[in-house]
Protein backbone atom coordinates (compact mmCIF):
# COMPACT_ATOMS: atom_id res chain seq x y z
CA UNK A 1 0.00 0.00 0.00
CA UNK A 2 0.87 3.85 -0.43
CA UNK A 3 1.92 6.53 1.58
CA UNK A 4 -0.09 9.38 3.56
CA UNK A 5 0.30 11.82 -0.45
CA UNK A 6 -1.72 9.01 -1.11
CA UNK A 7 -4.95 10.98 -1.19
CA UNK A 8 -3.70 14.02 -3.76
CA UNK A 9 -1.72 11.35 -5.67
CA UNK A 10 -5.28 9.53 -6.46
CA UNK A 11 -7.31 12.68 -7.58
CA UNK A 12 -4.12 13.28 -9.94
CA UNK A 13 -4.92 9.82 -11.56
CA UNK A 14 -8.16 10.47 -11.72
CA UNK A 15 -7.23 14.25 -14.16
CA UNK A 16 -5.12 11.65 -16.05
CA UNK A 17 -7.22 9.52 -17.02
CA UNK A 18 -10.19 11.66 -18.02
CA UNK A 19 -7.07 13.95 -19.65
CA UNK A 20 -6.08 10.62 -22.23
CA UNK A 21 -9.79 10.11 -22.45
CA UNK A 22 -10.46 13.62 -23.88
CA UNK A 23 -7.91 13.45 -26.43
CA UNK A 24 -8.37 10.21 -27.58
CA UNK A 25 -11.66 11.46 -28.60
CA UNK A 26 -10.21 14.43 -29.75
CA UNK A 27 -11.62 16.84 -27.23
CA UNK A 28 -7.99 18.42 -27.01
CA UNK A 29 -9.84 22.15 -25.99
CA UNK A 30 -11.27 20.32 -22.96
CA UNK A 31 -9.30 21.21 -19.56
CA UNK A 32 -9.65 19.18 -16.62
CA UNK A 33 -8.16 19.52 -13.11
CA UNK A 34 -9.33 19.42 -9.56
CA UNK A 35 -11.56 21.45 -7.67
CA UNK A 36 -13.45 22.66 -4.27
CA UNK A 37 -17.36 23.76 -3.95
CA UNK A 38 -15.54 27.33 -3.46
CA UNK A 39 -14.12 27.47 -7.41
CA UNK A 40 -17.76 26.13 -8.55
CA UNK A 41 -18.79 29.74 -8.98
CA UNK A 42 -15.61 30.68 -11.11
CA UNK A 43 -16.25 27.91 -13.28
CA UNK A 44 -19.78 28.67 -14.04
CA UNK A 45 -18.36 31.37 -15.67
CA UNK A 46 -15.71 29.38 -17.96
CA UNK A 47 -14.44 31.05 -21.27
CA UNK A 48 -13.73 27.34 -22.40
CA UNK A 49 -15.08 23.75 -21.46
CA UNK A 50 -13.80 22.38 -18.53
CA UNK A 51 -14.41 19.23 -15.80
CA UNK A 52 -13.88 19.64 -12.17
CA UNK A 53 -12.92 16.47 -10.15
CA UNK A 54 -13.88 17.44 -6.56
CA UNK A 55 -12.98 15.27 -3.71
CA UNK A 56 -16.15 15.74 -1.31
CA UNK A 57 -16.19 12.62 1.06
CA UNK A 58 -13.14 10.10 2.51
CA UNK A 59 -14.49 6.42 4.09
CA UNK A 60 -12.98 3.79 5.43
CA UNK A 61 -12.95 0.81 3.31
CA UNK A 62 -15.81 -1.51 5.41
CA UNK A 63 -14.07 -4.79 4.23
CA UNK A 64 -10.50 -4.61 4.80
CA UNK A 65 -10.32 -2.48 8.24
CA UNK A 66 -10.62 -4.63 10.74
CA UNK A 67 -7.70 -7.13 9.37
CA UNK A 68 -5.87 -8.67 11.70
CA UNK A 69 -2.14 -7.25 12.20
CA UNK A 70 0.56 -8.67 9.61
CA UNK A 71 4.33 -9.87 10.57
CA UNK A 72 7.00 -7.81 8.85
CA UNK A 73 10.72 -10.30 7.69
CA UNK A 74 11.94 -9.22 11.30
CA UNK A 75 9.46 -10.46 13.06
CA UNK A 76 7.87 -6.95 14.37
CA UNK A 77 4.28 -6.43 14.42
CA UNK A 78 2.73 -3.86 12.00
CA UNK A 79 -1.23 -2.83 11.85
CA UNK A 80 -2.15 -3.18 8.17
CA UNK A 81 -3.12 -0.20 5.96
CA UNK A 82 -5.73 2.01 6.59
CA UNK A 83 -7.94 1.20 3.38
CA UNK A 84 -9.71 4.38 1.95
CA UNK A 85 -12.34 5.06 -0.32
CA UNK A 86 -12.48 8.79 -1.95
CA UNK A 87 -16.07 9.93 -3.54
CA UNK A 88 -15.22 12.28 -6.42
CA UNK A 89 -17.76 14.78 -7.60
CA UNK A 90 -17.19 15.03 -11.85
CA UNK A 91 -19.01 18.18 -12.91
CA UNK A 92 -18.82 18.96 -16.88
CA UNK A 93 -18.94 23.19 -17.39
CA UNK A 94 -19.89 24.30 -21.17
CA UNK A 95 -19.29 28.42 -21.65
CA UNK A 96 -22.31 30.43 -21.19
CA UNK A 97 -22.81 33.86 -22.20
CA UNK A 98 -25.61 35.93 -20.61
CA UNK A 99 -26.03 38.13 -23.15
CA UNK A 100 -26.86 35.56 -25.44
CA UNK A 101 -29.70 33.63 -24.35
CA UNK A 102 -29.12 30.13 -26.80
CA UNK A 103 -25.90 30.10 -24.96
CA UNK A 104 -27.02 27.89 -22.15
CA UNK A 105 -28.70 25.33 -24.67
CA UNK A 106 -25.47 25.27 -26.00
CA UNK A 107 -23.61 24.69 -23.22
CA UNK A 108 -26.43 22.32 -22.16
CA UNK A 109 -25.73 20.55 -24.99
CA UNK A 110 -21.59 20.33 -24.58
CA UNK A 111 -22.03 19.13 -20.93
CA UNK A 112 -23.94 16.17 -22.15
CA UNK A 113 -21.89 15.11 -25.02
CA UNK A 114 -18.68 15.28 -21.84
CA UNK A 115 -20.53 13.58 -19.10
CA UNK A 116 -20.71 10.57 -22.54
CA UNK A 117 -16.60 11.44 -22.14
CA UNK A 118 -16.30 11.00 -18.53
CA UNK A 119 -18.33 7.60 -18.24
CA UNK A 120 -16.56 5.96 -21.13
CA UNK A 121 -13.12 6.99 -19.92
CA UNK A 122 -13.89 6.20 -15.91
CA UNK A 123 -15.92 2.58 -17.46
CA UNK A 124 -12.60 1.89 -19.82
CA UNK A 125 -10.47 2.72 -16.49
CA UNK A 126 -12.36 0.82 -13.82
CA UNK A 127 -9.46 -1.41 -12.72
CA UNK A 128 -5.97 0.39 -13.00
CA UNK A 129 -3.26 -1.16 -12.54
CA UNK A 130 0.61 0.09 -10.90
CA UNK A 131 2.10 1.88 -14.18
CA UNK A 132 -1.45 3.96 -14.60
CA UNK A 133 -1.13 5.34 -10.86
CA UNK A 134 0.39 8.87 -11.10
CA UNK A 135 2.90 10.21 -8.88
CA UNK A 136 6.01 12.28 -8.68
CA UNK A 137 9.53 11.17 -9.91
CA UNK A 138 11.22 12.74 -6.87
CA UNK A 139 8.06 11.39 -4.34
CA UNK A 140 7.02 8.00 -5.16
CA UNK A 141 3.92 7.17 -3.32
CA UNK A 142 2.91 3.99 -4.74
CA UNK A 143 4.01 0.27 -3.96
CA UNK A 144 4.39 -2.15 -7.04
CA UNK A 145 0.89 -4.31 -5.84
CA UNK A 146 -1.06 -1.10 -5.48
CA UNK A 147 -3.84 -0.64 -7.48
CA UNK A 148 -7.28 1.05 -7.57
CA UNK A 149 -10.95 0.85 -8.66
CA UNK A 150 -13.19 3.46 -10.21
CA UNK A 151 -16.91 2.57 -9.79
CA UNK A 152 -19.93 4.45 -10.65
CA UNK A 153 -21.81 5.46 -7.86
CA UNK A 154 -25.52 6.89 -7.64
CA UNK A 155 -25.93 9.78 -4.95
CA UNK A 156 -29.14 10.91 -3.56
CA UNK A 157 -30.35 13.96 -4.75
CA UNK A 158 -31.12 15.88 -2.11
CA UNK A 159 -27.14 15.09 -1.50
CA UNK A 160 -26.58 16.88 -4.83
CA UNK A 161 -28.51 19.54 -4.07
CA UNK A 162 -26.70 20.15 -0.30
CA UNK A 163 -23.46 20.74 -2.25
CA UNK A 164 -24.61 22.97 -5.05
CA UNK A 165 -26.63 24.73 -1.95
CA UNK A 166 -23.26 25.09 -0.07
CA UNK A 167 -21.47 26.11 -3.26
CA UNK A 168 -23.90 29.31 -3.17
CA UNK A 169 -25.44 27.80 -7.39
CA UNK A 170 -28.04 26.13 -8.85
CA UNK A 171 -28.44 22.61 -9.30
CA UNK A 172 -25.61 21.34 -12.00
CA UNK A 173 -25.83 17.92 -13.32
CA UNK A 174 -22.65 15.80 -11.86
CA UNK A 175 -21.23 12.03 -11.88
CA UNK A 176 -20.66 10.53 -8.47
CA UNK A 177 -17.56 8.12 -8.44
CA UNK A 178 -15.55 6.41 -5.58
CA UNK A 179 -12.34 5.13 -6.36
CA UNK A 180 -11.19 2.70 -3.68
CA UNK A 181 -8.73 1.50 -2.20
CA UNK A 182 -5.82 3.73 -1.78
CA UNK A 183 -4.13 2.54 1.58
CA UNK A 184 -1.91 4.92 4.08
CA UNK A 185 0.75 2.92 5.11
CA UNK A 186 2.09 2.49 8.88
CA UNK A 187 5.23 4.06 9.72
CA UNK A 188 6.06 2.53 12.85
CA UNK A 189 5.57 -1.05 14.23
CA UNK A 190 2.60 -1.56 16.73
CA UNK A 191 4.74 -3.62 19.20
CA UNK A 192 7.92 -5.18 19.98
CA UNK A 193 9.28 -8.25 17.94
CA UNK A 194 8.04 -11.63 18.09
CA UNK A 195 9.21 -14.13 20.24
CA UNK A 196 11.15 -16.04 18.26
CA UNK A 197 12.83 -18.78 20.01
CA UNK A 198 12.06 -19.38 23.78
CA UNK A 199 14.75 -21.27 25.84
CA UNK A 200 13.19 -22.55 29.68
CA UNK A 201 15.85 -23.54 32.54
CA UNK A 202 14.83 -25.32 35.44
CA UNK A 203 16.50 -23.95 38.75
Amino acid sequence: MSGWQVIENTGLTLVAVLERRLAALGLGGVTVGLATAAGFPSLAATATPHISVFLFQIGANAEMRNLAMRTLPDGSRQRQPLPLELSYLITPWGVRNPDEPTSDGLAAQEEARLHGAVLQACYEAAELGRVDLVERVAEPVWSETDGLQIALETLPVETHYRIWDAAELGYHLSLVYRVRVAGIEPLAAATSSRVQQADMEVA
